[in-house]
């Protein structure tokens, strides 16, 4: 009978003809079988697993297949962030240079990939991060009391404080994300609401709604809001449940002041 381990294997092995079954994509896909499992769709993650095992061995057919959907993965993301055209083949060049360059101790960060999520989403969350770098870069640290910072309090737990520092550069990309994701209803309605001080009586006026269809409006873009820094948290720190929990209660309590900054740049 076919072991958990060999049928994510065989689902890998299924979707890249090209790359050849060895011991090390193996080893890779059965270090992270209980993720794959536990997921929503495991064949899904096996794909994704037999394909990030093999980049992380060096192999050439399953780098070949990561550089061809690379650009189309990446691009429509980098344009969301408003990242200058002249910079988006850079940042591209700069994705694949994480995902397969060896650091200091050998290790590849396509390696890091755990299998939880989507191997795509996962990829978007390293650009996000380094477009998010190259912006500000060029504006400018962001400001010591902005809410995104996650700077540490007196009362914070030691996990909290390790926490804070493990989201705080991926947070901020996530936030980044997940207003570019939005419809531009949804944009202008929140610019209006956070940065024009406009309340819903006023923006009901103003759209010619229902005052409860303008607050729906709004608390719908926020929800899409948080889900997506959910899912961006998840895919690029690979957090715990517990832990993921723990980093939403936190952006939640900042959501408003956030959000304010964040539009206001």
């Amino acid at each position: 009978m076919e072991s958990a381990d060999e049928r994510l294997m065989a689902d890998g092995a299924r979707a890249y003809a090209a790359v050849v079954p060895t011991d090390a994509i193996r080893a890779f896909v059965t270090a992270r079988a209980g993720a794959a499992l536990a997921a929503h769709d495991p064949t899904a993650r096996a794909v994704d697993l037999y394909l990030a095992g093999a980049c992380a061995s060096g192999d050439t057919a399953a780098i070949a297949e990561l550089d061809a959907g690379l650009p189309a993965l990446v691009r429509p993301l980098l344009a969301r962030l408003g990242l200058p055209f002249s910079d988006v083949d850079e940042i591209v060049q700069r994705v694949r240079i994480a995902l397969l360059s060896p650091n200091d101790a050998g290790d590849v960060g396509i390696a890091r990939y755990s299998g939880r999520g989507d191997l795509r989403a996962y990829i978007r969350a390293i650009a996000a991060k380094l477009a998010l770098k190259r912006r500000e870069r060029e504006r400018g640290p962001p400001a010591s009391d902005d809410p995104l910072e996650l700077v540490p309090d007196a009362n914070d737990s030691p996990a909290m404080r390790v926490l804070k520092d493990r989201c705080r550069g991926d947070l901020r990309a996530a936030f980044a994300v997940a207003l570019g994701e939005l419809e531009p209803r949804e944009r202008t309605l929140l610019r209006q609401h956070y940065l024009d001080g406009l309340g819903i009586d006023a923006l009901a006026q103003l759209h010619r709604a229902h005052r409860a269809t303008c607050a729906r409006w709004i608390e719908t873009a926020r929800t899409k809001i948080l889900r997506r820094v959910k899912s961006h948290l998840r895919d690029a720190l690979d957090l715990p449940p517990a832990e993921l929990d723990s980093a939403i209660v936190l952006v939640q309590s900042q959501l408003d002041l956030s959000l304010s900054r964040q539009l206001a740049d």
